[in-house]
């Protein structure tokens, strides 16, 4: 899948509309190769515990640097630890680990399914605020990106956060 996605910073509190979803904790662990060449490549690789589900995900290099936006591949995973361990032994080591607290909403603008996190991460305390959605081609995730900068704008989001989590991760262990 492909995931048009744009990160906002909030300036103060946001109620997006839709149906809201249950809250949760994410608990990721990023992994990468001993000498940093995969993250360095752009890729990302990243196991994921979500409410007792556990997910790997291999994410590409953006496919629009305006935004971050990547493909991904995600598959459920039944032991967590055994992927660790799995993981490890392919040769991959753990680079960055951080929990993400997410308040969900799903909404349809313009046609479109969109996913929107209110998104609070432990190493920082900024909000941030996710619109995605999620489409089956670049081309189609591309032209989705102006309807989700449309409708953050209807919520008054106008400062998008264009580093990732992990870059954030980093930049804050180097400031401490």
């Amino acid at each position: 899948m492909f995931e048009a996605e744009i990160k906002y910073l909030a300036a103060g509190p946001v109620a997006p509309p839709g149906q809201g979803l249950a809250e949760a904790v994410c608990r990721d662990v990023y992994y990468d190769s001993p000498d940093g060449a995969f993250a360095a490549s752009g890729r990302e690789l990243r196991l994921r515990e979500e409410s007792g589900r556990v997910t790997l995900t291999c994410k590409q290099p953006p496919f629009d640097a305006a935004t971050g936006s990547k493909e991904e591949l995600e598959t459920r995973v039944a032991d967590g630890a055994a992927m660790g361990e799995i993981l490890a032994r392919l040769g991959y080591v753990p680079r960055i680990a951080y929990a993400k607290r997410c308040r969900r909403f799903r909404d349809v603008s313009q046609g479109l399914a969109l996913e929107i996190a209110v998104v609070r991460v432990d190493f920082s305390s900024e909000v941030f605020i996710e619109i995605e959605h999620l489409a089956q081609s670049r081309q189609d995730a591309l032209a989705a990106l102006p309807v989700i900068r449309a409708y953050a704008a209807g919520l008054g989001l106008t400062r998008e956060c264009r580093q990732a989590y992990t870059d954030l991760f980093l930049a804050s262990r180097a400031k401490a």
